[in-house]
């Protein structure tokens, strides 16, 4: 607020702080996605983080899905496929807006073992190159 502004203001008025800080809390009551879905014991809060860590190894299959859908060509997979990716990424945005330790800790070990089961042997690096090689040789 300005210099101008404060003089305006009427005497019993107070100036509110209004600053927001993202600090990561290692609270246990967590709001998940939807306001509902929230854990208000140490037990629904344990349930929750392993929701949250088998949904982030079954977004890891969503490019073996998306293989799959093109080589039907069938415009009710890709339709399905699409819906798929919108929907996990907003609920992966809400999951980080949480700014919870806990919940980032299990994201992570999710994506990890999600990466491991579907692509084993294989850098992401080297994963990406095929992708381009790919696309190169279907022109």
């Amino acid at each position: 607020m300005s210099h101008t502004e404060q003089s305006e203001m009427h005497p019993g008025m107070q100036m509110m702080d209004m600053r927001m800080y993202m600090i990561i809390n290692w609270d246990y009551k967590v709001r998940f996605v939807f306001n509902t879905w929230k854990s208000t014991t140490q037990g629904e809060f344990v349930g929750g983080l392993f929701i949250t860590m088998f949904f982030c190894v079954f977004l890891c299959l969503l490019p073996v899905l998306k293989g799959f859908a093109e080589r039907q060509k069938s415009l009710f997979l890709k339709i399905v496929w699409q819906l798929l990716a919108a929907t996990q990424s907003s609920i992966t945005m809400f999951l980080l807006m949480t700014v919870n330790g806990w919940v980032f800790l299990a994201m992570a070990l999710g994506f990890g073992i999600g990466n491991f089961i579907f692509y084993p042997q294989m850098p992401i690096s080297q994963k990406h190159q095929r992708e381009d090689d790919q696309k190169v040789l279907n022109r």
